[in-house]
């Protein structure tokens, strides 16, 4: 296993470890009664041993061990605290802490730490009068003396995560302000404005990227939790299952992260409880006995891409309308239905397919709550499944909490962002009425928003037409994935920090975010996916 992503954390947690450590040894010689220090002590070698254990880092296991097992004999009272003992256990302190500082540096753990077992050792078969010196770290290469170690501040601090969430506000408010500058550049012939312009935009741009390094964390952190769900629910179920894991070294934003964690539960709860079969029925149909669970996540430009799919069952696409039926959708309108807009149904309130109900599902909560929950983050879901063979649930999210380059474009008397990363290209055309038009020999759809939103659409032939990533309701089986927006014009681009929708504007349709121009005026971020959705469902 590449442990090499966990080095920072190991260097925050062991330094952490042996400042306390420091701190413990020193009142417990002052109070060598005290049993909470001796218990605290004990419970900070311990962690380091495991923690270096883990990491490859023997030296520094040994060492913590040889010292534990010193504290162990004092707290069970096998032992009374010597000097000499304080003084061997703080030379292992220094020696420790030289150790970690060669982790940090990517140097060799090559310091013998055998006359520091042998001190420990020789320490606590001394008599209370009897004092074994033993080596001093001092006469060890690259050993500072334990009395000219002088005052130390770690290389990490540690810092709550609300003050990056405001950082990240105030950011945001510069690069909308760094807009406004910017377009101010655009009238004016001053080449040290638009110098200072352009520098002031490189400092915004270095500052945001430092902030959302800091914020930034594998998906791996959150995905180590799932074993033991997986555990915990097939618990008397007489179902297995085996997880899979792909791409968890991907990092996500730390709030995209927190807002992932229920819905990736009901996710995995879902294809545990609907999906997977008792090992005897999967036996009975010809699979193995055990079943399996992936989880797969890519980049797919500035997204990620998380993918949950299980072997079960799938879903039942009859039974999945007639229960649709049971909460007003007409039959007729799900038979008309393609497979990928009939299976988003499965995301209405209170609706569920499942035959029975167990303590965890069946009773219609919770792939409506997944959905919103993913929405609210700026993202997508979709699913795919074939009955027998299984379901896979597609989670599309930004990989960061948005600042985001858009393009501001008008329709009617409303202005509107679109996101960069999702826009091909800007044509002036002709269209009239036509619902397709012509780009590189494709057929592209042309989505009008002006209706959508029921907004007054400009009179005339002539409009603007935004071609964007239609991907993935468009771009099946070959055709192309592109889609024209019709608007009204457009104007600049910008960097816009975009929030999430919250209530009461949480579950407004055809928007994935909100934004505040330098005017004050609210501006929303369009989500394109969700608009070529509707208008497809519309033109059935």
């Amino acid at each position: 296993m590449d442990t090499s992503r966990y080095k920072g954390i190991y260097l925050q947690e062991a330094k952490a470890h042996l400042s306390d450590i420091e701190s413990g040894l020193l009142s417990l010689e002052r109070d060598p009664s005290g049993k909470e220090t001796l218990d605290s002590l004990f419970r900070h070698y311990h962690s380091i041993k495991g923690m270096s254990a883990s990491m490859g880092y023997t030296p520094i296991m040994r060492l913590a061990h040889a010292e534990e097992d010193l504290l162990d004999k004092l707290r069970e009272g096998k032992l009374g605290l010597t000097e000499a003992m304080t003084s061997a256990l703080l030379k292992c302190l220094d020696v420790k802490r030289e150790l970690v500082g060669k982790v940090e540096n990517n140097e060799p753990l090559d310091i013998s730490i055998d006359p520091f077992i042998d001190e420990l050792t020789a320490a606590s078969k001394a008599g209370p009068s009897q004092a074994h010196p033993g080596p001093a770290a001092a006469n060890l290469p690259g050993i500072p003396p334990a009395h000219a170690g002088g005052l130390r501040l770690s290389n990490v601090m540690r810092v709550e995560g609300r003050v990056f969430d405001e950082l990240l506000a105030t950011v945001g408010d510069l690069f909308m302000v760094l807009s406004s500058f910017k377009a101010l550049t655009l009238e004016s012939r001053s080449i040290e404005l638009k110098d200072g312009v352009h520098m002031l935009g490189k400092t915004v741009g270095s500052l945001h990227g430092s902030i959302l390094s800091a914020r930034m964390l594998p998906i791996e952190d959150l995905a180590a939790g799932i074993p033991r769900i997986i555990r915990d629910l097939t618990a008397g179920s007489g179902k297995e299952v085996s997880l899979y894991t792909e791409g968890m070294d991907i990092s996500l934003d730390r709030a995209i992260l927190e807002g992932l964690s229920s819905p990736l539960v009901h996710i995995i709860r879902n294809a545990i409880d609907h999906g997977i079969e008792p090992a005897s029925e999967r036996i009975a149909n010809g699979k193995l006995s055990i079943g399996s669970i992936r989880v797969r996540a890519h980049a797919r430009k500035d997204r990620a891409v998380i993918e949950v799919s299980d072997d079960g069952r799938g879903i039942r696409k009859e039974a999945l309308r007639k229960k649709a039926a049971e909460r007003g959708v007409p039959l007729e309108k799900t038979a008309a239905m393609p497979d990928k807009e009939l299976l988003k149904l499965v995301c209405l309130p209170g609706l569920s397919t499942a035959g029975k109900v167990s303590e965890t599902s069946g009773r219609g909560v919770g792939m409506d709550v997944v959905k919103d929950a993913i929405e609210g983050l700026g993202g997508t879901l979709d699913i795919e499944s074939e009955e027998g063979r299984g379901t896979k649930v597609i989670l599309e999210l930004p990989r960061t909490t948005l600042i985001t380059k858009a393009l501001i474009v008008g329709i009617g008397p409303e202005r509107f962002l679109i996101p960069i990363s999702r826009i091909e290209k800007v044509i002036e055309a002709d269209t009239g009425a036509e619902d397709v038009f012509s780009y590189e020999g494709a057929s592209v759809p042309i989505v009008s928003l002006a209706p959508l939103f029921g907004l007054p659409e400009r009179d005339g032939r002539s409009h603007t037409l935004v071609l964007v990533d239609g991907s993935p309701v468009l771009g099946q089986n070959g055709e192309s994935p592109l889609a024209a927006l019709r608007v009204d014009g457009f104007g600049a681009e910008i960097d816009a920090y975009v929030k999430p929708l919250l209530p009461p504007i949480s579950k407004l349709w055809g928007a994935s975010g909100m934004t505040m121009m330098v005017d004050g005026s609210p501006v929303f971020l369009l989500d394109v996916q969700q608009l070529i959705s509707r208008s497809l469902e519309r033109a059935i």
